[in-house]
């Protein structure tokens, strides 16, 4: 008898299944079949960052060089240690001034041998001037008198030519004035001359005053050389940088101004910045078969704190791309057909939309939609295989979220909004 049962049961199923089947491949109307969805997701909107990580350590910022100048004078010494602080204005070495003022001494006896030689010129060229003018009042003086003479010419004619006596007065009067303008010049060069020396003898004053050399930043000697090499003393600042090295492929993604994030190791700590200098050169010489590094530098947005030291490493991540306030869904939301990227939503009037969607950046398993969906619209994540558009869809029931303390935890206007949106969904 439970054999006959089991028997009439399963012709009943078999002829109820085929018969759904026949009416759906045969039927001329559209049957309204209903999706049942599983799982689906809300379009979020948040902020989107591609990142390029990198290494990178803290160094000085500024650094100041100390070089030894011979023409200040000679080197007296350092004024300050290794290791010292600095302020700017603070003194850090000095030049002996023995130097500079036997070349001062040497300078003013050049200037004053020079200004005697002017002085004789205009001594000179006063008399001249006397004797030119007390030559303009003496009457004009003749070596004879006027004669005739005759000359042959080359066809043996003779003709007669009159003599006029030279005038010597003129020609004296000439050759003084010839002479008063030569030495002018003279005095011009000479004048020259003690311009020159003055103005050395103003520079190496002014060296006297620069005899004591001052730190211009905040910061500590880093080094000096009593051997005397150049430079002879270095100072770095307080305020920090991170530097680091890129490789070939990094080098080209990167660009000044880009953003920077900091974080420490181990530590919550974060930092931002922004790239300041990217080396087109690399560290090294280039070599056929080595792969070259290229240095970038990162200025921080804000002071650190001070607890950093030179040469700490941190991680740092170079944003590339970044959206802010984009909507995003995951990527196994969307379906790839046609060359046209579409997700179905389910809509407020309890139908499945299929929608066409346009998207941008992509990171990790999450795309930016910047057309096709907005933010707070439900996307089917898991589809069904026979997942149809424009018919209504069923969820599946979860007891333990309508309980009476879920509803107590809901507004009225919430529970309003649920009640019309079930109501308005059939």
């Amino acid at each position: 008898m439970k054999l006959k049962w089991k028997l009439l049961i399963a012709a009943v199923i078999t002829l109820f299944i085929a018969l759904n089947i026949t009416l759906i491949f045969t039927s001329e109307k559209e049957i309204n079949r209903v999706n049942y969805i599983s799982k689906w997701t809300v379009a979020n909107e948040q902020d989107l960052i591609e990142t390029l990580p990198v290494a990178g350590m803290f160094m000085p910022k500024e650094e100041q060089f100390f070089y030894h100048d011979q023409d200040k004078g000679s080197f007296q010494g350092f004024l300050v240690e290794k290791g010292q602080a600095v302020e700017p204005g603070t003194a850090v070495l000095e030049y002996s001034p023995q130097n500079i003022n036997e070349t001062m001494s040497a300078f003013q006896m050049e200037i004053d041998r020079l200004n005697q030689e002017v002085a004789s010129l205009d001594q000179h060229i006063s008399q001249m001037e006397q004797l030119l003018a007390t030559s303009n009042t003496m009457p004009a003086s003749s070596t004879g008198t006027s004669q005739n003479q005759q000359l042959q010419t080359p066809n043996d004619d003779s003709i007669i030519v009159q003599v006029e006596p030279f005038d010597s007065t003129a020609y004296i009067q000439q050759s003084i004035a010839r002479d008063i303008e030569n030495k002018e010049l003279d005095k011009s060069k000479l004048e020259s001359e003690i311009e020159k020396y003055e103005e050395m003898l103003t520079a190496a004053d002014s060296s006297m005053i620069e005899l004591t050399a001052e730190s211009m930043i905040s910061g500590t000697v880093k080094e000096l050389k009593h051997t005397l090499e150049n430079p002879i003393l270095t100072i770095i600042s307080n305020e920090q940088k991170i530097e680091g090295e890129l490789t070939e492929d990094e080098v080209q993604q990167i660009l000044p101004g880009m953003k920077v994030l900091i974080t420490y190791e181990n530590s919550n700590k974060q930092l931002e910045g922004t790239i300041d200098t990217v080396s087109v050169y690399p560290e090294e010489t280039p070599e056929i078969g080595k792969e070259n590094s290229y240095l970038y530098t990162v200025q921080l947005t804000e002071p650190e704190d001070g607890t950093s030291v030179f040469g700490q490493h941190v991680n740092v991540k170079i944003v590339t791309n970044e959206v802010q306030g984009a909507t995003t869904v995951p990527v196994k939301t969307i379906k790839h057909t046609d060359k046209k990227q579409v997700s179905y939503i389910l809509g407020a009037g309890g139908y499945v939309e299929r929608r066409q969607l346009d998207t941008g950046m992509k990171l990790d398993h999450t795309v930016e939609v910047q057309k096709g969906v907005e933010a707070g619209e439900l996307i089917v994540l898991d589809r069904p295989l026979l997942i149809k558009s424009n018919h209504p869809f069923i969820t599946p029931l979860s007891p333990t979220k309508n309980t009476k303390a879920s509803y107590g935890a809901m507004s009225g206007m919430e529970i309003f909004k649920t009640i019309s949106k079930g109501f308005l969904s059939r």
